[in-house]
């Protein structure tokens, strides 16, 4: 017994007569032609790949993200004082701070 045999679909056993001949059944040029017509029909024609940004590239941050008066830099400095009290507090003892 062979791999094919133990991995086959108990629907449809290995080693089938048919199988060589229905195997090239779809590659016909009617199914070609079938195939490009539906694939058109599908695609929009007008669909350009060049209007849209590359979705892997840093974008600009949003505006809304940062409120007016607000910065990238602001935010910056506020996180280094966040993170700069929590340092203080965790290295107290790691009783209740107050």
């Amino acid at each position: 017994m062979n791999s094919d045999d133990l991995m086959s679909d108990p629907a449809h056993p290995a080693n089938h007569p048919a199988d060589s001949k229905a195997a090239g059944a779809w590659n016909t040029k009617k199914f070609r032609d079938e195939y490009e017509m539906y694939k058109n029909r599908l695609q929009d024609q007008r669909f350009s790949v060049a209007e849209y940004p590359d979705p892997l590239s840093p974008r600009p941050p949003h505006p809304k993200q940062y409120p007016s008066g607000t910065s990238p830099e602001l935010e910056r400095s506020l996180q280094e004082l966040i993170a700069q009290v929590k340092a203080e507090r965790g290295g107290g003892g790691g009783g209740s701070a107050a």
